[in-house]
């Protein structure tokens, strides 16, 4: 409501980007702009737009880079995205850039996205506070089926409206802290003192 206020005060400021509808002649889909053609329709006028002919890829890595360019997507969303893209059919270097990133980066956004079930990642929320590293770990915990089965119960168990999304991260990890932590390295001293 306060983005279409926005544009009602002063105008669209930046156009949208359509490509002509595949199926459908005189009808065009939009790449990116998704939020300013809403609040254009819901404010009755017409959106300002550049047409472009995309290939379904072309389509898919605009749209990626303008939501990369847009917002600091949290690294779930970055991963969600990938993990959705490949379930569509496409390949690994598109996906790659449309998040602009390497294929060893991609390989772990997508890992994390496929193994931590979307019931727990919709719970949690974006987590912003949280990166890759922490992610990898309740990913790797998934492994487990005692402790995914346990993970499950939690958030089923669990009000998300009661936390925010970084404390809801926290709550859950602290749920599973003695099943999916590292075990801190001890140091051992041999009878000769080597370490």
């Amino acid at each position: 409501a306060q983005f279409r206020e926005t544009i009602r005060a002063s105008g669209q400021n930046s156009p949208i980007l359509v490509r002509p509808h595949p199926k459908a002649i005189g009808r065009y889909e939009a790449a990116f702009g998704h939020r300013r053609l809403r609040a254009a329709r819901e404010l009755g006028i017409t959106v300002k737009a550049v047409v472009r002919q995309l290939s379904d890829e072309e389509l898919i890595i605009a749209q990626g880079q303008e939501n990369s360019a847009r917002s600091d997507l949290t690294f779930i969303e970055r991963a969600r995205f990938a993990s959705r893209l490949e379930e569509r059919g496409y390949g690994r270097e598109v996906i790659a850039q449309a998040l602009a990133v390497d294929k060893a980066q991609l390989s772990k956004l997508i890992a994390v996205a496929t193994r931590v079930p979307s019931e727990i990642i919709e719970w949690i929320g974006p987590a912003p506070g949280f990166g890759r590293d922490r992610w990898q770990t309740l990913a790797e915990g998934m492994a487990d089926q005692a402790v995914r089965k346990k993970a499950l119960n939690f958030v089923e168990a669990e009000s998300a409206s009661v936390l925010d999304t970084d404390k809801r991260f926290s709550a859950l990890m602290d749920a599973l802290r003695e099943r999916i932590e590292p075990q801190k390295a001890e140091t051992c001293v041999a009878a000769d003192g080597t370490r």
